[in-house]
Protein backbone atom coordinates (compact mmCIF):
# COMPACT_ATOMS: atom_id res chain seq x y z
CA UNK A 1 0.00 0.00 0.00
CA UNK A 2 2.78 2.37 -0.52
CA UNK A 3 2.23 3.77 -3.80
CA UNK A 4 -1.41 5.14 -5.46
CA UNK A 5 -3.51 3.69 -8.64
CA UNK A 6 -3.05 6.87 -11.14
CA UNK A 7 -2.66 4.14 -14.70
CA UNK A 8 -4.66 0.93 -15.24
CA UNK A 9 -2.97 -1.12 -18.22
CA UNK A 10 -5.48 -3.58 -19.57
CA UNK A 11 -3.62 -6.14 -21.69
CA UNK A 12 -5.77 -7.66 -24.40
CA UNK A 13 -6.28 -10.97 -26.27
CA UNK A 14 -8.69 -9.42 -28.79
CA UNK A 15 -11.29 -11.94 -27.76
CA UNK A 16 -14.49 -9.82 -25.91
CA UNK A 17 -15.65 -12.68 -23.47
CA UNK A 18 -11.78 -12.09 -21.95
CA UNK A 19 -12.04 -8.56 -22.62
CA UNK A 20 -15.15 -7.80 -21.23
CA UNK A 21 -13.56 -9.35 -17.23
CA UNK A 22 -10.41 -7.19 -17.57
CA UNK A 23 -12.45 -3.86 -18.60
CA UNK A 24 -14.70 -4.32 -15.96
CA UNK A 25 -12.57 -5.10 -13.57
CA UNK A 26 -10.53 -1.58 -14.59
CA UNK A 27 -14.05 0.39 -14.66
CA UNK A 28 -14.31 -1.02 -10.75
CA UNK A 29 -11.24 0.59 -9.92
CA UNK A 30 -11.44 3.39 -12.18
CA UNK A 31 -14.72 4.39 -10.37
CA UNK A 32 -12.80 4.18 -6.79
CA UNK A 33 -9.70 5.65 -7.29
CA UNK A 34 -10.43 8.11 -10.50
CA UNK A 35 -7.20 6.21 -12.46
CA UNK A 36 -6.71 6.33 -16.17
CA UNK A 37 -7.43 2.91 -18.09
CA UNK A 38 -5.12 2.46 -21.22
CA UNK A 39 -5.62 -0.61 -23.50
CA UNK A 40 -3.43 -2.93 -25.56
CA UNK A 41 -4.42 -5.56 -27.92
CA UNK A 42 -2.64 -8.00 -28.50
CA UNK A 43 -4.39 -8.83 -31.98
CA UNK A 44 -2.80 -5.68 -33.37
CA UNK A 45 0.94 -7.15 -33.06
CA UNK A 46 2.06 -10.16 -35.41
CA UNK A 47 2.16 -13.08 -32.61
CA UNK A 48 6.35 -13.53 -34.00
CA UNK A 49 6.84 -9.88 -32.40
CA UNK A 50 5.16 -10.54 -29.36
CA UNK A 51 6.65 -13.64 -28.73
CA UNK A 52 10.40 -11.85 -29.04
CA UNK A 53 9.62 -8.80 -27.89
CA UNK A 54 6.98 -9.87 -25.03
CA UNK A 55 7.38 -6.23 -23.20
CA UNK A 56 7.32 -4.22 -25.97
CA UNK A 57 3.47 -4.12 -26.64
CA UNK A 58 2.55 -4.39 -23.24
CA UNK A 59 5.07 -1.17 -22.12
CA UNK A 60 3.25 1.29 -24.30
CA UNK A 61 4.11 3.85 -26.70
CA UNK A 62 5.50 6.24 -24.59
CA UNK A 63 2.37 6.67 -22.18
CA UNK A 64 3.08 7.35 -18.88
CA UNK A 65 3.67 3.77 -16.85
CA UNK A 66 0.71 1.75 -15.24
CA UNK A 67 0.56 0.83 -11.39
CA UNK A 68 -1.17 -2.24 -12.53
CA UNK A 69 -1.36 -4.48 -15.59
CA UNK A 70 -4.46 -6.40 -16.00
CA UNK A 71 -5.13 -9.60 -18.73
CA UNK A 72 -7.08 -12.38 -19.61
CA UNK A 73 -6.48 -15.43 -21.93
CA UNK A 74 -3.45 -17.36 -22.50
CA UNK A 75 -2.01 -14.92 -24.32
CA UNK A 76 -1.78 -12.41 -22.34
CA UNK A 77 0.39 -14.34 -19.76
CA UNK A 78 3.76 -13.27 -21.64
CA UNK A 79 3.69 -9.71 -22.05
CA UNK A 80 1.98 -9.22 -18.62
CA UNK A 81 4.17 -11.10 -16.61
CA UNK A 82 7.22 -9.50 -18.21
CA UNK A 83 5.88 -5.86 -18.53
CA UNK A 84 4.46 -5.81 -14.74
CA UNK A 85 8.31 -6.28 -13.81
CA UNK A 86 10.33 -4.15 -16.60
CA UNK A 87 7.51 -1.13 -14.97
CA UNK A 88 7.54 -2.46 -11.22
CA UNK A 89 3.89 -2.77 -11.87
CA UNK A 90 1.79 -5.45 -10.39
CA UNK A 91 0.34 -8.18 -12.56
CA UNK A 92 -2.68 -9.58 -11.96
CA UNK A 93 -4.72 -12.18 -14.64
CA UNK A 94 -8.26 -13.20 -14.39
CA UNK A 95 -8.19 -17.13 -15.10
CA UNK A 96 -6.84 -20.01 -14.12
CA UNK A 97 -3.01 -19.40 -15.28
CA UNK A 98 -1.36 -22.36 -17.69
CA UNK A 99 1.80 -20.64 -15.67
CA UNK A 100 3.06 -21.19 -12.22
CA UNK A 101 0.49 -18.18 -10.12
CA UNK A 102 3.72 -17.36 -8.16
CA UNK A 103 4.78 -15.77 -11.35
CA UNK A 104 1.77 -13.03 -11.12
CA UNK A 105 0.53 -10.76 -8.42
CA UNK A 106 -2.21 -11.73 -8.33
CA UNK A 107 -4.58 -14.51 -10.06
CA UNK A 108 -8.32 -14.06 -9.74
CA UNK A 109 -9.99 -18.01 -10.99
CA UNK A 110 -13.62 -18.57 -11.00
CA UNK A 111 -14.28 -21.28 -7.53
CA UNK A 112 -15.80 -24.03 -10.79
CA UNK A 113 -11.89 -24.04 -12.09
CA UNK A 114 -9.97 -24.12 -9.38
CA UNK A 115 -9.00 -28.26 -9.02
CA UNK A 116 -5.34 -27.67 -9.21
CA UNK A 117 -2.39 -24.60 -8.56
CA UNK A 118 -6.03 -22.42 -6.89
CA UNK A 119 -3.92 -22.09 -3.02
CA UNK A 120 -1.62 -19.34 -1.77
CA UNK A 121 -1.26 -15.48 -1.52
CA UNK A 122 -1.52 -15.23 -5.28
CA UNK A 123 -4.91 -16.21 -5.65
CA UNK A 124 -8.00 -15.66 -4.95
CA UNK A 125 -11.27 -17.75 -5.93
CA UNK A 126 -14.25 -15.73 -7.61
CA UNK A 127 -18.11 -17.00 -8.07
CA UNK A 128 -17.97 -16.66 -11.75
CA UNK A 129 -16.56 -14.89 -14.35
CA UNK A 130 -16.10 -10.45 -13.42
CA UNK A 131 -18.36 -8.51 -15.79
CA UNK A 132 -18.82 -5.00 -16.94
CA UNK A 133 -22.15 -4.46 -14.84
CA UNK A 134 -22.03 -1.18 -13.07
CA UNK A 135 -22.31 -1.49 -9.40
CA UNK A 136 -25.14 0.74 -9.26
CA UNK A 137 -27.94 -0.77 -10.46
CA UNK A 138 -31.16 1.57 -12.50
CA UNK A 139 -34.45 1.65 -10.94
CA UNK A 140 -35.55 -1.43 -12.61
CA UNK A 141 -38.30 -0.98 -15.68
CA UNK A 142 -41.81 -3.50 -16.14
CA UNK A 143 -39.12 -5.40 -18.49
CA UNK A 144 -37.98 -9.24 -18.81
CA UNK A 145 -35.80 -10.67 -21.01
CA UNK A 146 -35.01 -14.36 -21.72
CA UNK A 147 -31.48 -15.25 -23.24
CA UNK A 148 -31.30 -18.36 -25.11
CA UNK A 149 -27.48 -20.15 -25.22
CA UNK A 150 -27.41 -23.23 -27.10
CA UNK A 151 -25.54 -26.57 -27.31
CA UNK A 152 -21.99 -27.15 -26.26
CA UNK A 153 -19.65 -29.92 -25.29
CA UNK A 154 -21.48 -29.84 -21.59
CA UNK A 155 -25.09 -29.14 -22.89
CA UNK A 156 -27.27 -31.02 -25.49
CA UNK A 157 -30.57 -29.19 -27.07
CA UNK A 158 -34.27 -30.15 -26.89
CA UNK A 159 -35.92 -27.05 -28.92
CA UNK A 160 -39.54 -28.36 -28.09
CA UNK A 161 -38.73 -28.34 -24.11
CA UNK A 162 -37.48 -25.09 -24.07
CA UNK A 163 -40.15 -23.35 -26.26
CA UNK A 164 -42.59 -24.48 -23.90
CA UNK A 165 -40.73 -23.32 -20.85
CA UNK A 166 -40.06 -19.72 -22.54
CA UNK A 167 -43.87 -19.47 -23.27
CA UNK A 168 -44.58 -20.26 -19.76
CA UNK A 169 -42.02 -17.71 -18.47
CA UNK A 170 -43.68 -15.00 -20.63
CA UNK A 171 -47.47 -15.76 -20.02
CA UNK A 172 -46.54 -16.07 -16.35
CA UNK A 173 -45.77 -12.18 -16.12
CA UNK A 174 -48.08 -10.77 -18.84
CA UNK A 175 -47.07 -7.34 -16.97
CA UNK A 176 -43.90 -7.15 -18.32
CA UNK A 177 -42.87 -6.18 -21.42
CA UNK A 178 -40.63 -9.30 -22.83
CA UNK A 179 -37.41 -9.55 -25.32
CA UNK A 180 -36.20 -12.62 -26.13
CA UNK A 181 -32.07 -12.88 -27.12
CA UNK A 182 -30.89 -15.76 -28.70
CA UNK A 183 -26.70 -15.94 -29.40
CA UNK A 184 -24.31 -17.59 -32.23
CA UNK A 185 -25.02 -21.01 -30.51
CA UNK A 186 -28.62 -21.21 -30.91
CA UNK A 187 -29.96 -22.81 -33.75
CA UNK A 188 -31.36 -20.86 -36.14
CA UNK A 189 -34.75 -22.51 -36.48
CA UNK A 190 -35.55 -22.01 -32.80
CA UNK A 191 -36.71 -18.41 -32.92
CA UNK A 192 -38.89 -18.81 -35.33
CA UNK A 193 -40.49 -21.49 -33.33
CA UNK A 194 -40.97 -19.36 -30.86
CA UNK A 195 -42.50 -16.53 -33.66
CA UNK A 196 -44.84 -19.31 -34.53
CA UNK A 197 -46.07 -19.23 -30.82
CA UNK A 198 -46.92 -15.50 -31.29
CA UNK A 199 -45.63 -14.98 -28.27
CA UNK A 200 -45.90 -11.24 -26.77
CA UNK A 201 -42.49 -10.92 -26.75
CA UNK A 202 -39.83 -8.88 -28.82
CA UNK A 203 -37.38 -11.12 -30.66
CA UNK A 204 -33.89 -9.83 -31.05
CA UNK A 205 -31.20 -12.21 -33.19
CA UNK A 206 -27.79 -11.93 -32.09
CA UNK A 207 -26.50 -10.57 -35.40
CA UNK A 208 -28.97 -7.39 -34.80
CA UNK A 209 -26.96 -6.87 -31.08
CA UNK A 210 -24.01 -5.03 -30.37
CA UNK A 211 -21.96 -5.35 -26.99
CA UNK A 212 -23.86 -3.09 -25.00
CA UNK A 213 -27.24 -4.50 -25.81
CA UNK A 214 -26.57 -7.29 -23.43
CA UNK A 215 -25.56 -5.46 -20.06
CA UNK A 216 -28.67 -2.65 -21.18
CA UNK A 217 -31.22 -5.32 -20.76
CA UNK A 218 -30.53 -7.00 -17.90
CA UNK A 219 -30.09 -3.52 -16.16
CA UNK A 220 -33.24 -2.33 -16.79
CA UNK A 221 -35.05 -6.15 -16.62
CA UNK A 222 -37.28 -6.94 -13.37
CA UNK A 223 -36.60 -10.43 -14.08
CA UNK A 224 -34.26 -12.43 -16.14
CA UNK A 225 -34.80 -15.93 -17.60
CA UNK A 226 -31.04 -17.65 -18.80
CA UNK A 227 -30.70 -21.40 -20.13
CA UNK A 228 -28.58 -23.18 -17.81
CA UNK A 229 -25.45 -23.72 -20.52
CA UNK A 230 -24.94 -19.74 -20.57
CA UNK A 231 -22.95 -19.43 -16.94
CA UNK A 232 -21.26 -15.73 -17.81
CA UNK A 233 -24.89 -14.16 -19.09
CA UNK A 234 -26.50 -15.78 -15.29
CA UNK A 235 -23.80 -14.52 -13.74
CA UNK A 236 -24.36 -10.99 -15.85
CA UNK A 237 -28.25 -11.24 -14.94
CA UNK A 238 -27.45 -11.60 -11.09
CA UNK A 239 -24.90 -8.84 -10.82
CA UNK A 240 -27.37 -6.95 -12.54
CA UNK A 241 -30.11 -7.46 -9.82
CA UNK A 242 -32.63 -8.99 -11.93
CA UNK A 243 -34.93 -12.06 -10.62
CA UNK A 244 -32.65 -14.65 -11.84
CA UNK A 245 -34.68 -18.10 -13.06
CA UNK A 246 -32.68 -21.21 -15.15
CA UNK A 247 -34.03 -22.58 -18.10
CA UNK A 248 -33.85 -26.26 -18.95
CA UNK A 249 -31.24 -28.06 -21.10
CA UNK A 250 -30.48 -31.18 -21.35
CA UNK A 251 -26.75 -32.49 -19.53
CA UNK A 252 -24.51 -34.47 -21.43
CA UNK A 253 -21.66 -34.29 -18.64
CA UNK A 254 -23.08 -34.00 -14.97
CA UNK A 255 -19.70 -33.29 -13.98
CA UNK A 256 -18.63 -30.77 -16.18
CA UNK A 257 -16.98 -27.10 -14.34
CA UNK A 258 -19.09 -24.76 -15.91
CA UNK A 259 -21.92 -26.50 -13.29
CA UNK A 260 -20.01 -26.06 -10.59
CA UNK A 261 -20.80 -22.51 -10.88
CA UNK A 262 -24.34 -22.97 -11.94
CA UNK A 263 -24.90 -25.11 -8.76
CA UNK A 264 -23.16 -22.47 -6.69
CA UNK A 265 -25.90 -20.07 -7.85
CA UNK A 266 -29.03 -22.16 -7.36
CA UNK A 267 -27.46 -23.13 -3.60
CA UNK A 268 -26.86 -19.84 -2.84
CA UNK A 269 -30.35 -18.43 -3.70
CA UNK A 270 -29.42 -16.30 -6.64
CA UNK A 271 -30.85 -18.36 -9.32
CA UNK A 272 -34.32 -20.04 -9.17
CA UNK A 273 -34.42 -23.83 -11.63
CA UNK A 274 -37.75 -23.60 -13.69
CA UNK A 275 -38.66 -26.52 -12.40
CA UNK A 276 -38.67 -25.09 -9.02
CA UNK A 277 -40.18 -22.01 -10.00
CA UNK A 278 -43.28 -24.20 -11.06
CA UNK A 279 -43.73 -25.75 -7.82
CA UNK A 280 -43.77 -22.19 -5.94
CA UNK A 281 -46.75 -20.85 -8.04
CA UNK A 282 -44.23 -19.55 -10.68
CA UNK A 283 -42.65 -16.96 -8.49
CA UNK A 284 -39.34 -15.91 -8.58
CA UNK A 285 -37.46 -14.71 -5.25
CA UNK A 286 -36.12 -11.33 -5.06
CA UNK A 287 -32.66 -10.77 -6.27
CA UNK A 288 -29.61 -10.86 -3.68
CA UNK A 289 -26.59 -8.87 -3.80
CA UNK A 290 -24.01 -10.15 -5.92
CA UNK A 291 -21.02 -7.99 -7.61
CA UNK A 292 -17.85 -9.91 -7.68
CA UNK A 293 -16.02 -7.17 -9.94
CA UNK A 294 -16.52 -4.72 -7.30
CA UNK A 295 -15.26 -7.36 -4.25
CA UNK A 296 -11.98 -8.15 -6.42
CA UNK A 297 -11.33 -4.29 -7.05
CA UNK A 298 -11.73 -3.62 -3.13
CA UNK A 299 -8.96 -6.67 -2.51
CA UNK A 300 -6.74 -5.28 -4.99
CA UNK A 301 -6.72 -1.82 -3.56
CA UNK A 302 -6.09 -3.26 0.43
CA UNK A 303 -3.62 -5.51 -1.09
CA UNK A 304 -1.11 -3.10 -3.59
CA UNK A 305 -2.66 0.54 -3.38
CA UNK A 306 -3.03 3.20 -1.00
CA UNK A 307 -6.85 4.34 -0.85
Amino acid sequence: MSKLLQTIRVISDGRPGHENQSAGLAAALKQRTGATIETVRLAEFPLKWITRFPAAAALGNGQAAPQLLIGTGHRTHLPLTWAARRLGAVGVVIMRPTWPVRLFDLCLIPAHDCTVRCEGSHVVQTRGALNRIPEIIPAKEARGVVLIGGPSKHHGWDGVRLVEAVAAVVSARPELSWVIGDSFRTPHEFLEQLRQRNLPAELVPHSRTKPEWLPAQLLAAREAWVTEDSVSMLHEAVTAGARTGLLPMPLRNHDARPLRAVRGLVQGGWVTPFDAWLSVERHLPAPKPFHETGRCADLILSRFFAR
